[in-house]
């Protein structure tokens, strides 16, 4: 079993990783309902550093935690001043003598992958402006949950070609899964990105595609996903945003024309209204309360990897 330290994206950890962790993600599931919490965690300490704001990322982490019988602690960003009051690389060596994982919600990508670098304890990405890799395995638990197999699915995303699209693109890549996203033009994947994960697509004899029009783009696809138009951080750009974005509204008639095979789910949280539909969200097409819940499975089967990975279990 190839154990890497940290994760940072889905890409790296490659296939069977990924699907070891899906299945240990449902065991954790399992094993909660029927036995309880455990102790697995016992002396282990997380830390979560967060620049953004968070309801699920925060609460899921600290319960997984306390619920392996392990701590979780809140980090200020602005009183530790990474970078200001002293360099990335001494927080992390400090943090290391002290911790056995850093969960960090940050804009900048690099500052995760530096702090992973320097850091000798497991670093896991709780969101950055490039990827968010715990909600994609949540959203591929609960794929499987409600499809049996991910091999083979289409999953549409529908708006920005974001940090949510890029994560839930190489979850795709990874499980056999078809992928297109659906989003005004000038709001696609980057290039340099869509020449990285397509390889991975073509292996496995799937679809990599942008569809700007939504009609044609939902088509007997098995999930339409949905995130905000305008993400933490973005606030400025509103108004052009939703200028662009207003045809790309998951609501009810573009459910219809999806099929009736099709979920529907969003990584939270929702501007009803906008992206989304109250008909769509508390109808019985939508999973996306299910990948909530999720999340906590997902993260402890990503934190007992990275225990192991470090000797820590």
């Amino acid at each position: 079993m190839n154990l890497q330290k940290d994760l940072i994206d889905l890409l790296p950890l490659g296939e069977q990783a990924v699907h070891e962790l899906l299945d240990d993600a449902a065991s954790q599931k399992a094993r909660l309902r029927q036995s309880g919490p455990d102790m697995e965690f016992s002396g282990r300490t997380a830390a979560l550093y967060f620049e953004k704001p968070s309801l699920r990322t925060r609460v899921t982490f600290e319960v997984a935690m306390n619920q392996k019988g392990g701590h979780a602690l809140q980090l200020d960003a602005g009183t530790i001043g990474i970078g200001k009051r002293e360099s990335l690389a001494d927080v992390a060596r400090n943090l290391e003598r002290w911790l056995d994982v850093l969960i960090c919600r940050t804009f900048s990508h690099e500052l995760v992958e530096s702090l992973a670098k320097y850091a000798k304890i497991p670093v896991i990405n709780a969101l950055t402006d490039v990827s968010h890799p715990c909600q994609a395995l949540a959203f591929g638990l609960t794929a499987r949950e409600h499809r049996g197999n991910l091999q083979g699915l289409t999953v549409v995303f529908v708006g920005d070609g974001n940090n949510v699209a890029r994560s839930l693109a190489e979850l795709a890549a990874l499980c056999g899964m078809n992928f297109v996203l659906s989003c005004p033009k000038g709001f696609e994947l980057p290039d340099s990105f869509a020449r990285q994960v397509l390889p991975e697509f073509k292996k496995r004899g799937t679809r990599f595609a942008t569809i700007h029009d939504p009609l044609e783009a939902v088509r007997g696809a098995d999930f339409l996903y949905s995130d905000v138009w305008v993400s933490m951080g973005q606030e400025g750009q509103k108004n052009q945003k939703t200028t662009h974005f207003l045809p790309y509204q998951i609501n009810a008639e573009l459910l219809e024309v999806a099929g009736s095979q099709a979920l529907v789910s969003h990584c939270l949280p929702a501007h009803r209204g906008e992206e989304i539909t109250d008909v769509v969200m508390d109808g019985e097409k939508a999973v996306c309360f299910d990948e909530a819940e999720n999340r906590l499975h997902a993260q402890k089967a990503v934190i007992r990897r990275l225990f192991r990975a470090t000797g820590r279990l």
